[in-house]
């Protein structure tokens, strides 16, 4: 029989990590680990893992605030019902994705002697006090993305060093793999066929830095006015702080006549090999990112990137091999980077065709796969 593994993310909308976390579930060996997932709030992310035949609840609970660093408040009638949703699904396995929903889950586990995976995927996750205690004593292994957010977690507690698995998410290669420029996508977009295409693939944030891309935007123009830049995504959370940053660019985009004829609003959409396979350069202007799973998604289909140096795509992106980095809020530096790889096509070709063999030897979701199942292996003694 498949062992039957809990996976627990509060997010329910359909952001990077919740993508990551999607391509992971659906790839699992059925044959070894029957998921099912536990999350407290709906979204896009819940409609997809149930298209998938991937059983989840939605089982609303607020995050845990702790004030003063100690004194909690949150949603403590979850415990019980968590308690009881474990044992009446006979789980065996608990992976859980943000540490709030492990402040609940990861004690009602230890009451039915089960082992706790945690991913962790960003470095301000590590806090030292009871919070690292805490990671210490309720985990059995803590993945990370990255060796930046696992230097941050030892940093704080170093008897942590011996639970942590760096484990890079992947990309299916298959899905997200080199093509023909996708004419028909153009069109129905109304970007002209000949125009080059630069993209931002990310949710509306402002950490994700829009603002920033709209002013690399005006200088890339003045070079090649021809060019049509590309926002995919919506705010994904349905926040009041997404709402009002999405509004904000969009004024800025009506306001100025240069923007409002060049930059194609796309929305949310789920056909992003598509979406890559019209664009000539991706851009990622984010103020940090976690890991960056879209410059990987551009790298796969041979689209090479420029993107911020910080956080994840300083490990993933080899600045002048397979894209290019920058620093954040340089809107000079993405602006000089995306005209020298429209200027030359054959230095875009090369790093494309590089960036894709980078994600084939270390960024596929086949490795990564295999790599959560060991893990959850060791976790079991299986």
């Amino acid at each position: 029989m498949p062992v039957r593994v809990l996976h627990v993310s509060y997010l329910g909308g359909l952001g990077g990590g919740e993508t990551i976390w999607l391509s992971l579930l659906r790839a699992l060996d059925r044959r070894a680990w029957e998921p099912l997932v536990l999350c407290g709030t709906p979204g896009a992310f819940v409609d997809e893992l149930r298209a998938a035949h991937i059983a989840v609840e939605v089982m609303p609970y607020q995050l845990p605030y702790f004030k003063n660093g100690w004194l909690p408040t949150g949603t403590v009638s979850i415990l019980p019902r968590m308690w009881s949703f474990m044992r009446a699904q006979s789980i065996e396995l608990v992976h859980v994705k943000d540490p709030e929903s492990a402040f609940y889950i990861a004690p009602v586990a230890r009451l039915l002697n089960l082992p706790v995976i945690w991913t962790c995927s960003a470095w301000w996750h590590a806090e030292r006090g009871w919070k690292s205690q805490f990671y210490k004593h309720f985990f059995t292994r803590i993945l990370t993305y990255t060796e930046t957010t696992k230097r941050a977690l030892v940093a704080t507690n170093a008897r942590l060093n011996e639970k942590i698995v760096v484990m890079p998410s992947g990309i299916d290669v298959n899905e997200f793999a080199p093509g023909p420029r996708d004419e028909t996508l153009l069109d129905e977009l109304h970007i002209p066929r000949d125009a080059p295409v630069i993209t931002l693939l990310a949710r509306f944030q402002p950490v994700k830095g829009h603002e920033i891309f709209l002013q690399a935007a005006r200088a890339i123009l003045n070079s090649f006015p021809e060019t049509r830049f590309l926002l995919v995504g919506d705010n994904a959370f349905a926040t009041a702080e997404g709402d009002a940053y999405k509004r904000a660019m969009l004024d800025l985009i009506a306001r100025d006549e240069c923007l409002r004829t060049r930059v194609v609003i796309a929305g949310f959409r789920r056909d992003i090999p598509r979406l890559l396979h019209a664009t000539d350069v991706l851009v990622c202007p984010s103020l940090f990112e976690t890991y960056g799973m879209a410059n990987l998604e551009a790298m796969a289909c041979g689209v090479p990137v420029v993107s911020t140096n910080i956080g994840g795509p300083a490990e993933t992106v080899v600045d002048g091999e397979t894209g290019f980095l920058v620093p954040p809020r340089d809107v000079a530096a993405i602006a000089a980077r995306v005209c020298q790889l429209l200027t030359d096509g054959e230095l875009r070709q090369r790093l494309g065709a590089q960036a894709r063999q980078r994600v084939l030897e270390n960024y596929t979701l086949e490795k990564n796969v295999a790599r959560l199942q060991d893990v959850y292996r060791d976790a079991m003694h299986l």
